[in-house]
């Protein structure tokens, strides 16, 4: 197929105020993410101390998606029509605030809370990041600058469960679970600060095609939803974010009771995948934009691969981490943990190419609110339910749970491989 030619004029600005930007809002995803795991990490702790059911705390983890899916359209267009590094520092020191909040509730009530407020700070954070750090470069190296951007997955979450447990295991000043929390919101505030010296490029109208005169939001987000490489690229990391959401909320809890360990031993099992998981954004964006060279549509179709082995490999995990050969299991869930971060540079990247640059924070928010609004925010609470159902009282099954995990995984690789069908056209459409 061939290459359809793209507009990779200069970027609006230097490119050392784009490197600049695009360290410390990576450094801000990471803190974003320390902050979303280190519930992960700490929830056998937190569910002995409080009573809490299974399904009581899958909650704690759906509550947060909910509130994402709600806000993120409106943070969205905030960061797009109004100041990108504005509505990004504000939304660190939201986010933190919630998170300290979280380490001081006292009953399940305090902590749904809580952590409804730490989805308020971040519902707009990756869409106002990835459109800050991707409208800063050439659009020729989008998926790789994205895909360093996105290395704040892996990299906070494995700061955020490896240290989390730690922490709570060291049990400092008699804190407990607490403690990590509590640390956790200082970096937030201190990055909230500083990305406010980044250099923020200028706002412009929404423009489609040949059309000259700029658009409303309103009229931009129509636009979108006649465009199917945009909505099934939306869906399609809305199922693999619900395959993401099970395995980050509920694999340490797994490893816990299938291992008989305790939380800083689970941590240090999950912080081992999710390091390796660190080469997967990177490596997804650099394969996507070289062979981009000479396939137009191979964003897309790469993040449906990336999918489909993802799907695989977690199904087989499972089935081995059944038997005496919990070694083996253990690096499939390695290569699990490298396809689930690998896939989110070209998918985003699908994002970003697809609209005017008017629209890349409310592109992204739009992902995101299908993304959580559909399946994703589901993912802890339904794998908790199933575990409860699945087993017997005081006995909850997770492995059982987190086989029904995987097909959801496969419905994300056809939807991105239905998105690759409509890519090129779609491209012609846009550029007019």
């Amino acid at each position: 197929m061939a290459s359809i030619k793209r507009d990779d004029a200069a970027p609006p600005v230097a490119r050392s105020a784009a490197v600049f930007t695009l360290v410390v809002v990576t450094m801000l995803y990471i803190i974003n993410y320390m902050d979303r795991m280190v519930l992960s990490a700490t929830l056998p702790l937190i569910k002995a101390d409080l009573n809490l059911t299974d399904t009581e705390c899958g909650w704690l983890g759906t509550i947060y998606f909910v509130i994402v899916a709600v806000l993120t359209l409106p943070a969205s267009i905030l960061c797009d029509r109004w100041s990108r590094k504005k509505s990004l520092s504000l939304m660190a020191l939201l986010w933190s605030a919630a998170t300290f909040l979280t380490g001081a509730g006292s009953t399940f009530s305090h902590l749904f809370a809580a952590r409804g407020g730490v989805g308020v700070g971040e519902a707009g954070f990756a869409p106002g990041g990835i459109a800050y750090v991707s409208g800063s470069f050439k659009d020729s190296v989008r998926a790789k600058v994205l895909g360093v951007f996105n290395l704040g997955v892996p990299l906070g979450s494995i700061l955020g469960i490896v240290l989390a447990g730690a922490l709570a295991k060291a049990n400092l000043f008699g804190l407990g679970w607490r403690t990590p929390f509590y640390f956790f919101a200082i970096p937030g505030i201190i990055l909230a600060v500083l990305v406010l010296f980044t250099r923020d490029y200028p706002t412009i109208g929404i423009v489609y095609g040949a059309g000259t005169k700029p658009l409303t939001v309103w009229q931009g987000l129509l636009a979108v939803m006649k465009t199917p490489t945009l909505l099934f690229a939306y869906f399609g990391v809305g199922a693999m974010s619900f395959v993401g959401g099970a395995v980050g909320h509920w694999l340490p809890t797994y490893f816990a009771r299938s291992r008989n360990i305790d939380v800083a031993q689970a941590s240090l099992l999950m912080g081992g995948i999710i390091i390796f998981g660190v080469i997967g954004p990177v490596a997804g964006g650099i394969i996507a934009d070289r062979w981009m060279k000479k396939r137009s549509n191979a964003r897309p179709l790469t993040a449906a691969i990336l999918a489909l082995l993802c799907a695989i490999f977690l199904y087989a995990g499972f089935l081995i981490d059944s038997t005496s050969m919990k070694s083996l299991a253990y690096v499939v869930f390695i290569i699990v943990g490298i396809l689930l971060f690998a896939y989110t540079a070209p998918a985003y990247s699908v994002s970003q190419d697809l609209v005017p640059a008017g629209m890349r924070s409310i592109s992204m928010g739009i992902l995101v609110l299908v993304t959580y609004g559909t399946l994703a925010a589901y993912a802890p609470v339904a794998v908790g339910w199933l575990s409860d159902v699945l087993g017997t009282p005081g006995h909850p099954d997770l492995a059982a749970a987190f086989l029904f995990v995987p097909p959801v995984g496969l419905l994300g690789a056809l939807l991105f491989y239905l998105s690759s069908r409509f890519h090129d056209r779609d491209i012609k459409k846009l550029k007019g």
